[in-house]
């Protein structure tokens, strides 16, 4: 299995989760989720707890997949970045940190943008992690070719034979 293949997979369906989380914790119990949110933006050793945690998972990530295509692999590599960056800051800024989630805690309009940004990025690594699964189990899935696709050249068709006679010389 390839690296990119094996992160989407592990990453995917835990963004997904994380997304899906956040939109029903928002929805249906608003309070609890703020609070548990403010339980953790009020204690600091769990941020620099986060951050260490972070740092790890981008610089495996990033030492594993440091892919830069124009294709879904490239966020994987940006996944890696943006975690090694989360990780640096809060070990060094938990303070910071701390003082930014709070400020974004005020509203619901940073929540529901990061649920919806985790459920989208999930989804995408989701599919394209499980695709090959898919096609095995399902055969619903068009297949997909990394290469650029070309016209197909039509057969070329085997020209007669000549008959050679030799001219005999006198």
């Amino acid at each position: 299995m390839k690296h990119s293949t094996l992160i989407a997979r592990l990453m995917g369906p835990v963004l997904l989760l994380m997304g899906a989380g956040m939109v029903l914790g928002l929805w249906l119990s608003p309070d609890t989720y703020t609070g548990v949110m403010k339980d953790f933006m009020g204690n600091l050793a769990l941020i620099w707890l986060i951050g260490i945690l972070a740092l790890v998972a981008g610089l495996a990530i990033v030492n594993a997949h440091n892919v830069w295509i124009g294709d879904w692999r490239v966020l994987i590599t940006i996944l890696g970045w943006l975690l090694i960056l989360r990780g640096v800051t809060n070990l060094l800024l938990p303070g910071k940190v701390q003082e930014l989630g709070n400020r974004m805690m005020e509203g619901q309009g940073p929540s529901v943008i990061g649920a919806i940004a985790l459920l989208v990025l999930g989804g995408i690594l989701t599919a394209m992690g499980y695709e090959s699964e898919c096609k095995k189990y399902c055969g619903a899935m068009p297949a997909r070719s990394s290469a650029p696709a070309r016209a197909a050249k039509p057969a070329r068709t085997a020209k007669p034979a000549r008959k050679t006679t030799r001219r005999r010389r006198r």
